[in-house]
């Protein structure tokens, strides 16, 4: 009969939760691997752009192009201007 059991779905409610539960975690999963390629593959350009004006202006103080105080002055404008 259908009352014996829990009835007719009685049987089947752990594994429908289960897969609930189980169907959540996919989703969230896919959705954080969305978000985090899209931060990964996306340019940022304040601090690319400050690194690499950071290495040049040491490659240029390690060529001897530049004195320790232009060398620090600009370091110092180029962090200000990074924030």
């Amino acid at each position: 009969m259908m009352w014996q059991n829990g009835g007719h779905w009685g049987n089947y409610f752990p594994m429908m939760m289960g897969g609930g539960i189980m169907m959540l975690i996919f989703w969230g999963l896919v959705i954080w691997l969305v978000i985090y390629a899209i931060r990964k593959l996306s340019p940022n350009e304040k601090s690319n752009h400050a690194d690499s004006a950071v290495d040049i202006l040491r490659q240029r103080y390690a060529k001897g192009e530049i004195s320790v105080e232009e060398y620090r002055e600009r370091l110092k404008e180029l962090m200000d201007t990074a924030k």
